[in-house]
């Protein structure tokens, strides 16, 4: 297996999609891992039950 690329999602059972403390940190702990196996994260999005998203970027 060699992937190109990765991405991280989770639900937000809470119905606001307002990236959090966390939101915000793990793309990071995962970027630095990806880096390290060459395999790169892509922006991640936060879904709620009603519908309503959020990007997290950079």
């Amino acid at each position: 297996m060699n992937p190109r690329s990765s991405k991280s999602q989770r639900s937000d059972p809470s119905g606001d999609p307002t990236p959090t403390r966390e939101d915000e940190a793990m793309p990071l702990e995962l970027r630095h891992l990806g880096s390290e196996l060459h395999v790169p994260l892509k922006p991640h999005v936060i879904v709620t039950p009603s519908g309503r998203y959020a990007a997290v970027h950079e």
